[in-house]
C-alpha cells in the first residue's frame, strides 16, 4: 500500500504536469492565432499585387485541362503564366516567342500551338504570348491544332 506522502507527491506531480500542459496549450494556441492573422494579412496583400486568370490547354487529342484561378503577377505575360502551369518549350525569334511544345506535346509538322482569348467568343491572340499582358479575369486557351 502507498503511503500518504507518496500519494501527495504523485498528486503534486500530476498537478504540475497538468499546469505545464495547460500553459503550453495556451502558448501554442495564442501563437497559432497570431500566425493565422499574419497569414490572412499576407494573403490580402498578395491579392493586391496579383491577378487571377483561367488557362485552358487543349492537347488536340480530345484532352483539355483547365488551370482556373491561376494567380500571376500584375502585367504578367501569357507565356510566363503558362510556364507556371505547364512544361513549355519555346523558341525566341526576332518576332517573339514561338511555343514548340506544351507538356511534351509537339513533333507533328502540320500542327502547332496557338493561343486564344475569350472575348465574346474565342478570338485568336492578337500578339505573341510573350507580348500579351494579362488582365484580371482573362480566360485564355492554348490549342494544338493543324493546318
Amino acid at each position: 500500500m502507498l503511503s500518504k506522502q507518496s500519494l501527495t507527491w504523485a498528486a503534486a506531480a500530476l498537478l504540475c504536469t497538468t499546469l505545464a500542459g495547460g500553459a503550453a496549450s495556451l502558448y501554442y494556441y495564442s501563437r497559432y492565432t497570431q500566425l493565422e492573422a499574419e497569414y490572412r494579412e499576407t494573403l490580402d496583400e498578395l491579392e493586391l499585387l496579383t491577378i487571377k486568370v483561367d488557362i485552358m490547354i487543349d492537347y488536340g487529342d480530345g484532352t483539355a485541362v483547365w488551370h482556373n484561378a491561376t494567380r500571376v503577377g500584375m502585367a504578367e505575360t501569357l507565356l510566363n503564366a503558362t510556364l507556371q502551369v505547364a512544361d513549355v518549350q519555346y523558341t525566341v525569334t526576332e518576332f517573339g516567342a514561338f511555343v514548340d511544345a506544351i507538356d511534351g506535346v509537339s513533333g507533328v509538322e502540320s500542327h502547332y500551338w496557338i493561343w486564344y482569348r475569350m472575348d465574346g467568343g474565342w478570338q485568336m491572340g492578337p500578339v505573341g504570348s510573350d507580348q500579351y499582358r494579362l488582365h484580371d479575369g482573362d480566360v485564355l486557351a492554348w490549342i494544338y491544332t493543324g493546318f
